[in-house]
């Protein structure tokens, strides 16, 4: 008796679990972080009495199983939900690769009957040739008659190249047709079918209801970078700095019209804060090396990254004078420990691992400008944009596209994870300022007891404005450190320059007035042994 119910009950679970339904779903939401998404679907459909199964088929193949959600709202209940991959799944470009299958196959007919036609007329030209060399070895025949052959035999050949010709025309036209296809459905045939994620969600329910549901799940190959533009239209006026956003989608899942939004936040990182283990110092091995000291230096502020400031927002113009927007309509939400853009319209990013870029943001922010220059490296005067209380512009790290009187000059990377109040931007090279450095011929060198050699080095620097206004203007050189005992060296004469001992930089600040010329100089003293070689400029 127990046996013939267990086999009444087995019956409908067996049935139960052969009955799935697919839910067809779609992409309403997308949370990009700075790698990986959040992607969102809904579904609506019917849930009958009883337990049934239903399955959200043709997602991203590499979503993290650990981050599926499921919702719904109706009368019913969840009793699980699992992962699990279809490797059977066919492209989506099968069809479209089918069809170029067939139209290569239709050229290569095409070819091979006009490469036939071709042979046709060789062969003709050979038999030609053939008979007029027979009919001219011919005993009999008389001159108007060998003429007639050979105008026959002219005209004949003139068709048969023309055809020819023709003929190569058209198998080199069907050649090059079918190439293109090949090399498209050869990049159809690269894209190797992607198996497919589903979710399989088991429900419960007392009666048939109407049910929506809500999935979603994570995934890592998609991601967005922060880009900037900063435009400074001259001296003295304010910067506008534009923030856009690269985002990649290459998730296998095409993203329509979705609810974009842009997070700081990267959660593949982890979120587990690291731990200190016990630190125990050994004894190293002492080995015999021999090495060369080296000069440390500053780096020059050439290579200082830009940063940007908090400014006001533009006047709004006619909206018949007003330019073309390229900024997408947002909201900035400050999350606990994020912050992230809400794009305001429903966007579109195709799954093709191509950055599509979305700007998200525009404001004019104040600036100083101010004018660097490092004779011993260039003689060009760099213009740089200094600003401050960036840190309320909800900024990321990035490239920046300079612009500077409307005209691009150059990439610049916004490095804002930097602790520091006050960034620059630079704007290029300004021709307008001119700076000579040049060798004092006042070199003295005398050997001196114990074998030491004194030699002094002095360098005179002359700055000239060729502009009609008046700069702030920073020069930047530098005077010999010593790593050694056996090397001495003193800087003699600083010029009224600020002198940083540790790293050797002399800093003259100075306001040079239009076409105004200023004249800087310094020199220090080298003692050292008179055998050993030492670089001194």
């Amino acid at each position: 008796m127990r046996t013939i119910l267990f086999s009444l009950v087995l019956i409908p679970l067996l049935a139960n679990a052969g009955d799935e339904r697919p839910i067809p779903s779609k992409i309403t939401e997308a949370k990009v972080f700075l790698t990986g998404a959040q992607v969102a679907r809904s579904a609506t459909t019917k849930v009958p009495a009883g337990t049934s199964t239903f399955v959200f088929t043709g997602l991203a193949e590499a979503l993290d199983p650990q981050s599926i959600q499921v919702t719904g709202k109706g009368g019913y209940q969840i009793l699980s939900v699992n992962h699990r991959m279809n490797y059977l799944t066919e492209s989506p470009k099968k069809k479209e690769l089918e069809e170029l299958r067939t139209r290569i196959k239709k050229l290569e007919k095409d070819y091979a009957y006009e490469k036939a036609m071709q042979d046709v007329w060789v062969n003709e030209e050979q038999l030609l040739q053939k008979n007029a060399s027979i009919g001219g070895q011919q005993n009999g025949i008389t001159a108007s008659q060998l003429t007639a052959v050979n105008d026959y035999v002219r005209e004949r050949l003139k068709a048969i190249k023309t055809n020819w010709l023709l003929q190569q025309e058209k198998l080199t036209a069907l050649h090059e047709d079918a190439e293109k296809l090949r090399q498209q459905a050869g990049q159809l045939q690269a894209q190797a079918p992607r198996p497919t994620s589903e979710v399989v969600v088991e429900i419960s329910s007392t009666t048939e209801v109407s049910a929506t549901f809500g999935l979603s799940y994570f995934v890592r190959n998609a991601g967005w970078a922060p880009a900037y533009d900063l435009r400074a239209t001259g001296v003295g006026k304010p910067i506008e700095l534009s923030m856009k956003a690269q985002v990649t989608n290459n998730s296998g899942e095409d993203w329509d019209k979705v609810d974009l939004s842009l997070s700081s936040g990267n959660p593949t990182l982890g979120g587990v804060m690291p731990a200190l283990s016990p630190w125990t110092l050994y004894m190293p091995r002492i080995m015999q090396t021999q090495g060369i000291g080296g000069v440390r230096k500053e780096r020059a502020m050439m290579d200082a990254a830009p940063s940007m400031a908090s400014g006001g927002v533009m006047q709004l113009k006619d909206e018949e004078e007003m330019e073309a927007s390229t900024i997408v309509w947002n909201t900035t939400e400050n999350r606990t420990t994020t912050v992230e853009f809400v794009i305001q319209t429903p966007f579109n990013v195709p799954s093709d691992g191509v950055p599509h870029m979305i700007g998200v943001s525009s404001q004019m922010i104040p600036a100083t400008y101010k004018h660097y220059v490092t004779p011993k490296r260039d003689k060009d005067a760099f213009l740089y944009a200094r600003t401050t209380g960036w840190e309320d512009l909800n900024l990321l790290p990035g490239q920046a596209n300079v612009f500077f009187e409307g005209t691009f000059v150059g990439q610049s990377y916004l490095q804002l994870d930097i602790p520091k109040d006050t960034l620059e931007i630079s704007l290029g090279r300004d021709k307008g300022v001119t700076v000579e450095r040049v060798k004092r011929k006042t070199t003295n060198e005398k050997a001196s007891i114990g074998s030491k050699r004194t030699v002094t080095i002095g360098w005179d620097i002359t700055v000239r404005n060729t502009k009609v206004t008046a700069i702030d203007l920073e020069v930047r050189d530098q005077y010999p450190l010593s790593p050694q005992s056996e090397i001495e060296v003193k800087l003699e004469e600083r010029g009224e320059a600020t002198v940083n001992e540790q790293t050797g930089l002399l800093t003259w600040n100075l306001t040079v007035t239009p076409k105004e010329t200023k004249k800087l100089g310094f020199s220090y003293t080298v003692k050292y042994p008179k055998e050993m070689p030492v670089v001194l400029e």
